[in-house]
């Protein structure tokens, strides 16, 4: 049986990884498991040692301690869809605009080519006691898209309901409301998402909905829209063959993950997909 893994070690910011594999175990079932990834063998006593003084509730008889690189290891259990769904926290330790500069949680993202699920600096599970709502980022691109699938499946595990996200910035709806070309920005970018859902009816099944949104930036109009949200979970990809160790350049995926309060699941698609 599928099982949830997370990601932890003996920093208080990683231990609060265990809050965010609860809030999705709740509607995932299966098995919840901690796994800790150590260098050599003469540090797995150290590590296990460090973790029997933390509080790890009912889920310490779960925790296996690994050898290996950490995030070699931990991509290998995110990428085998066999294996369940890995959940871990990005560490925050660094200035803003270095949070995960050089991070595991970037590098396993980055070889993974799988749907992580991450907990940012902000990540509040008070403010989710379910995951009623998926919502998934796109822009147009192939690549944005490529999550698409492994949301649907997700929202499914989750008996959640899926919802499509698309910006228009504030300079494309400025040059719609020139004269003839009234309201045509938005009935082309409405356009799209209508079609990316309809499509996604007739594929699989699910019902979508959609919502176009505004503003100066993605990162900023999303990061508005999500702020108010309860039991939620953000998902999109990153771009560039980098991964997420692309963030420090000021991407989308970066500043919500900084941000967002809720669960944000992201994937580096695979070249050629």
């Amino acid at each position: 049986m599928q099982a949830l893994h997370v990601a932890v070690d003996e920093s208080t910011r990683s231990l609060q990884g265990i809050a965010l594999g609860e809030l999705l175990h709740r509607q995932w079932g299966g098995t919840m498991t901690l796994v800790s990834v150590v260098a050599s063998t003469e540090q797995a006593d150290k590590r296990r040692a460090a973790l029997d003084r933390q509080e790890l509730g009912d889920y310490r008889e779960s925790l296996e301690i690994v050898t290996g690189d950490a995030a070699e290891v931990l991509a290998g259990l995110a990428s085998d869809p066999g294996k369940g769904l890995l959940c871990m926290t990005s560490h925050g330790r660094r200035p803003a605009s270095e949070l995960l500069l050089g991070s595991v949680a970037a590098e396993t993202v980055r070889r993974a080519g799988a749907l992580v699920v991450l907990g940012g600096p902000q990540f509040d599970p008070d403010r989710h006691q379910r995951i009623d709502t998926l919502m998934v980022c796109v822009d147009g691109s192939r690549p944005a898209e490529s999550v698409l699938e492994p949301a649907v499946n997700l929202a499914r595990r989750l008996d959640a309901r899926l919802q499509l996200l698309h910006v228009i910035q504030v300079e494309s709806d400025v040059a719609s409301a020139l004269p003839g070309h009234a309201g045509h920005g938005d009935i082309m970018e409405s356009g799209y998402v209508q079609s990316l859902a309809r499509r996604i009816r007739e594929a699989d099944g699910f019902e979508v909905d959609w919502e176009v949104l505004h503003g100066d930036s993605p990162a900023e109009a999303i990061h508005r829209y999500l702020t108010p949200c309860t039991n939620a979970m953000v998902v999109m990809t990153t771009h560039g063959r980098s991964g997420l160790s692309q963030v420090a350049t000021g991407s989308v995926s970066r500043e919500i993950l900084h941000k967002a309060h809720c669960p944000v699941g992201i994937m580096r698609p695979v070249k050629g997909g």
